[in-house]
């Protein structure tokens, strides 16, 4: 197995290593090492099927099951696995064999609606339109974004904390049974500090979510939307990006704690299908120490 470093601001391509084998002890330390360092693994034409991406996954923690909100029944046609989330456009008879459909997915972080974020989280590429047709991949690294605020930024996130509104999916949907947010400060959601210390890297890193209907605690509405789009403006830039062009039997990986992603539009003509699972996080939190932490080796 080698591990090779991307050359952008995060991520390693992993070669040599058949994830539809069983894994050592010793290459499941490596990978969580790796992980950890690059935040980002990519692992190409891996011909593996859902019990595999579940028996990766459990390497990293326990399996976070998908939202009650996107149980299949009614809802979504598929036979895959409870531990599976089917990120496709794909319908059979009409409806939908998973999630997202063929829109553009907005920059966020998965879960962060919740008490207890995402942690790891895992992408198959099963079926995958032409790179001419779209839907191409983004990541940023939000210790990068930290480390690189100006002065007056990185002061303002290490003292407020936001909160993470729960009606609006990442097609900006309404999810089932929500209430429309017309003002974020009235809207419901965790409330999460600006600025997360990782419990394993112990490095911070910016913790956004995502944009749409988020509140800055204490603040004005006026002052948080302008915070918040300074903020986003800043962690988008192309310099903490690594954008990933899929093929079939692509697997990707990253930390959702330190790392947001977004999915481009495609040509809705070509089906599309990838199979994701996911494990616990926690629950974000700022260390007292946080002002005085080292940056991450990737920051």
């Amino acid at each position: 197995m080698k591990i090779i470093p991307l050359p952008r601001s995060l991520g390693a391509e992993v070669i040599g290593l058949d994830l539809s084998l069983p894994l050592s002890s010793d290459d499941a330390q490596v990978l969580k090492e790796a992980y950890l360092d690059h935040l980002l693994l990519l692992f190409r034409n891996q011909n593996i099927h859902d019990n595999d991406l579940i028996r990766v996954s459990s390497i990293f923690g326990e399996l976070m099951l998908p939202p009650a909100q996107h149980e299949r029944s009614g809802i979504q046609k598929s036979d895959a696995a409870p531990e599976i989330t089917v990120v496709s456009n794909v319908k059979i008879d009409g409806v939908p064999i998973g999630e997202l459909g063929d829109g553009e997915v907005i920059w966020h972080s998965d879960y962060s609606f919740k008490e207890v974020v995402g942690g790891m989280r895992i992408l198959h590429g099963i079926k995958i339109p032409p790179s001419t047709a779209g839907g191409s991949t983004e990541f940023a690294n939000m210790y990068a974004a930290f480390n690189d605020l100006p002065t007056d930024l990185k002061d303002y996130a290490l003292n407020h904390s936001i909160k993470h509104d729960i009606a609006y999916d990442t097609n900006r949907a309404l999810r089932m049974g929500a209430t429309p947010v017309t003002d974020p400060t009235q809207g419901k959601g965790p409330i999460h500090p600006m600025v997360s210390t990782h419990p394993e890297s112990n490095c911070n890193s910016l913790f956004l979510g995502r944009r749409l209907a988020h509140y800055i605690m204490g603040e004005s509405l006026e002052k948080s939307e302008e915070i918040l789009d300074r903020l986003w403006e800043h962690a988008t830039q192309e310099r903490y990006i690594y954008r990933h062009e899929w093929a079939e039997n692509d697997v990707v990986l990253w930390d959702n704690r330190c790392v947001i992603h977004r999915r481009g539009p495609f040509n809705s003509s070509h089906d599309r299908i990838l199979h994701a699972a996911q494990v616990k996080g926690h629950k974000p939190f700022m260390a007292k120490e946080a002002h005085t932490l080292k940056p991450h080796s990737r920051g």
